[in-house]
């Protein structure tokens, strides 16, 4: 523990944080810029770098708010300890950034003091006043992580469509093109092979709409206004429908316990896991189980009676929907586990952490 240096923000006072005398600043404004950098609705903190480790010389009433301490418990203490142990040397190099005159931008990990980790975006750079102190605002970047990772579900979604109708839709139909030349003959020259051609007709036709309803399933959006287990409840029985297959949804806990953050990925979880089965499993039974905990963590469970697989191989290039599935799941803190073997079904094992509440804006 080093000695605590003046305090910079409004309940502080260090003129080397506010605009000097000389920059014609009168004192009120001084105290008004203080007060502006105090309440700002983003993380701000200043750090001693002519230490080792760099320590916290002061904070915002924000960044109490975010991370959970009182500016006291922080002031003082090694900065590291905002910094889960596996960002610690990304944030080292930051500092040696900076203290070679370098503004440095960058996201990375950040903990809670109850020890939930959660993304940020930093900018980081020395104070002018002080080429010893670092300034760094820190923002809150959950909102913005989960935005991106939706849309880049949605692209991965399309091009999985796209290949879908590529690797189905498309060549069933360009191969009856081509046969429909050799029919042609075939009705003129011989007639009994013709209605074996037909037959070949009608079975490629229905193979086709198989394969058309098949994409369609997987493209059609189901409203979560009416709530999420609604949806899952009109979802599953479809699919049934849709594969001639006996699919069931069993669901413990309470709907409004689910964070709002994981009802549109536990939808796609679990609509990517039904495609899976449908396409792959030639399954009989279908179960998804969905239980939900009071503090809002999430475990899933899809299970078939199917062909099964080997788990070591579901990670290969070619099982594209389980690598988009253990993505999506990875990219809001969650783990998913396969459970099979050939010929005894596949089981899913998902879970998802609760998600931190929402920090306040800062009032008073």
């Amino acid at each position: 523990m080093v000695n605590k240096p003046p305090q910079l923000f409004a309940r502080r006072a260090n003129p080397a944080w506010v605009p000097r005398r000389s920059d014609h600043v009168s004192p009120g404004g001084e105290q008004r810029y203080r007060s502006l950098l105090e309440n700002m609705p983003i993380c701000m903190f200043v750090a001693d770098l002519t230490v080792t480790p760099a320590v916290i010389l002061d904070v915002n009433r924000r960044a109490e708010l975010v991370y959970g301490y009182a500016a006291a418990e922080l002031v003082g203490n090694p900065a590291a300890r905002l910094v889960p142990e596996q960002s610690s040397a990304s944030v080292q190099n930051i500092l040696q950034r900076v203290q070679q005159g370098e503004t440095v931008t960058t996201e990375t990990t950040h903990r809670h003091r109850d020890g939930t980790t959660f993304p940020v975006r930093m900018i980081a750079t020395l104070d002018p006043a002080n080429h010893g102190h670092m300034i760094a605002t820190v923002e809150d970047i959950t909102a913005e992580r989960q935005r991106r990772s939706e849309a880049q579900a949605i692209d991965a979604e399309r091009l999985r469509i796209a290949h879908e109708i590529h690797d189905s839709v498309a060549q069933s139909l360009g191969t009856l093109r081509l046969k429909s030349a050799l029919w042609s003959h075939l009705a003129e020259t011989d007639p009994p092979a013709m209605r074996n051609a037909m037959d070949d007709l009608r079975n490629a036709l229905a193979a086709a709409i198989a394969d058309v309803r098949r994409v369609i399933f997987a493209l059609r959006p189901l409203e979560l206004d009416a709530g999420l287990f609604p949806a899952l409840e009109q979802m599953v029985a479809d699919f049934g429908a849709q594969y001639r297959l006996d699919a069931r949804l069993d669901v413990s806990g309470s709907p409004d316990c689910v964070p709002a953050s994981h009802q549109l990925p536990v939808f796609r979880i679990i609509q990517e896991g039904l495609h899976n089965v449908g396409l792959h499993a030639r399954a009989s039974l279908a179960l998804v189980h969905l239980s939900v905990d009071p503090a809002g963590g999430v475990a899933l469970s899809l299970r078939d009676d199917g062909r099964g697989l080997d788990p070591g191989a579901a990670v290969h290039p070619g099982h594209f929907g389980l690598r988009q599935m253990r993505e999506r799941i990875l990219d809001i803190g969650g783990q998913m586990d396969i459970r099979s073997a050939i010929g005894r079904g596949t089981e899913l094992l998902i879970t998802l952490p609760p998600v931190a509440k929402e920090v306040d804006d800062v009032t008073g």
